[in-house]
C-alpha cells in the first residue's frame, strides 16, 4: 500500500464539554475503527458485494515479493446515501484495476474504508457523499456535487396536499454548507461517566454491522427517509433504513399492554400547526458511536410542516441525567422530494 499526502478525515470531537455536533453520515453507522489518515491501496477487485448495510469489495494487492493480500474494502456510504450521489454497483466489475482511497482499520487486518475509487479508465467515483474528488478535478459520480433530487428539485406538495402524511426526505448533502448546519445539528453534552463508558466501547460491537434496528431517537436522525401514515385517529411513522416503524397515539390513547419496545411509546398532541411527541419507556437504548441511553431517557418531538406543504422541520429534546450534564437537543429537516426509495435489506457482517 502507497501513502499520498497524509491528511486528516473528517472526524467528531468528543470532549467532556457541551457538544454541537454536525450529524453528517457518522450517526449512520460508526467509522470509529479506521485511522484518520487517508491513504492510497492499488489492487485488482475480485469481488463486488453491493448491500447494507455498506457495500463490501474484495481487492487483491501485489507486494513487493510478488505475492499477493487479500483485503475487504468497505464502502463508505450506505447502498440509499450511495444512489443518492448516482453511485451504483454497476460502476464495479471483478478484475478492474482500481486505486482507492480511504483509511485502514485500527482494530482488523486487512479491512479498508473506500471514500474514492479511481477506475482503469481514469474515471473517479466518490463513494462518501460528504467528500470532494481525490484524483482528479471532477468525478463521474458521488460526493456533493452529484447529489441527487436537491432543495430546487421538490414537489408540487401544495397540490397533492397530503400535509404531513408522504415520504420525507433529506436535502442536498451539505444543504449549502460543507458541515449540514441548518439540514442536522445535535448538541449532545455527554457527562464524564457517558464518555468513559464510549472510551471503552468497541467499535466492532456496532448493531448496525449486525444489522440491528435503530431506536430513539437516532431513528430520526439518519439520512434514509421517513413516511408519516394516517392510521384511523393515530399517526405512524416509517423508517426506511431498517423498516423501523413507530406509532405515535393521539391524545393519550396508548395499548395497555406495553412490552419494552426500542422506539418507546409515543404519545402525540397538536399545538396549531405543530404535532408535539413525548416519547418514554424506550428500552434497549443504543444511541451511536458506541453512546448509549439510560431506560430513564424521555424525548419530547416537535414536528412542523411548511405552509407550502414541502418542508418538514423537526426538533427534539431528550433527557437523561445518567448521560448529559443538561437536556440534549436534535434539529434537522426534510424535503418532499417525491422519491421512490428501493427496499431496504440488510445483509449481517
Amino acid at each position: 500500500m502507497t501513502t499520498r499526502d497524509s491528511v486528516r478525515a473528517a472526524a467528531i470531537f468528543l470532549a467532556p464539554a457541551v457538544i454541537l455536533m454536525p450529524l453528517v453520515s457518522g450517526a449512520h453507522h460508526s467509522r470509529a475503527e479506521f485511522s484518520l489518515d487517508i491513504e492510497v491501496m492499488e489492487g485488482e477487485l475480485v469481488s463486488v458485494n453491493w448491500r447494507n448495510p455498506h457495500p463490501v469489495f474484495e481487492l487483491n494487492v501485489s507486494n513487493d515479493d510478488g505475492s499477493q493480500t487479500s483485503w475487504e474494502i468497505q464502502a463508505f456510504g450506505s447502498m440509499y446515501t450511495l444512489s443518492r450521489g448516482g453511485v451504483s454497483g454497476d460502476n464495479f466489475a471483478p478484475g478492474q484495476q482500481v486505486r482507492i482511497a480511504g483509511q485502514v482499520s485500527t482494530r482488523r487486518d486487512q479491512v479498508f474504508l473506500a471514500n474514492n475509487f479511481l477506475l482503469p479508465d481514469g474515471t473517479e467515483v466518490i463513494l462518501n457523499g460528504g467528500a470532494d474528488p481525490y484524483f482528479n478535478e471532477s468525478a463521474v459520480a458521488g460526493g456533493q456535487a452529484h447529489w441527487a433530487v436537491t432543495e430546487d428539485e421538490v414537489v408540487d406538495a401544495a397540490a397533492a396536499n397530503l400535509g404531513m402524511f408522504r415520504l420525507w426526505s433529506q436535502p442536498h448533502r451539505n444543504a449549502g454548507t460543507t458541515t449540514l448546519e441548518g439540514a442536522i445539528s445535535a448538541h449532545l453534552p455527554w457527562n464524564e461517566a457517558a464518555l468513559a463508558r464510549r472510551a471503552a466501547w468497541n467499535p466492532l460491537d456496532d448493531p448496525d454491522l449486525q444489522c440491528m434496528g435503530k431506536g430513539m431517537p437516532s431513528v430520526m436522525i439518519t439520512p434514509h427517509p421517513l413516511r408519516f401514515i394516517e392510521d384511523g385517529t393515530n399517526i405512524r411513522m416509517l423508517a426506511h433504513e431498517y423498516d423501523i416503524e413507530r406509532t405515535i397515539y393521539i391524545d393519550n390513547d396508548l395499548p395497555d399492554e406495553r412490552p419494552p419496545s426500542t422506539v418507546g411509546y409515543s404519545v402525540g398532541r397538536w399545538e396549531g400547526d405543530t404535532l408535539v411527541v413525548e416519547t418514554t419507556d424506550i428500552a434497549w437504548n443504543y444511541f451511536f458511536f458506541g453512546f448509549g441511553l439510560s431506560d430513564a431517557v424521555e424525548v419530547v418531538e416537535r414536528i412542523t410542516l411548511s405552509e407550502d406543504q414541502s418542508r418538514l422541520d423537526y426538533s427534539a429534546v431528550f433527557t437523561d441525567l445518567e448521560n448529559f450534564s443538561e437536556p440534549a437537543t436534535i434539529d434537522r429537516y426534510w424535503r418532499a422530494l417525491g422519491e421512490i426509495p428501493e427496499p431496504y435489506t440488510c445483509t449481517p457482517g
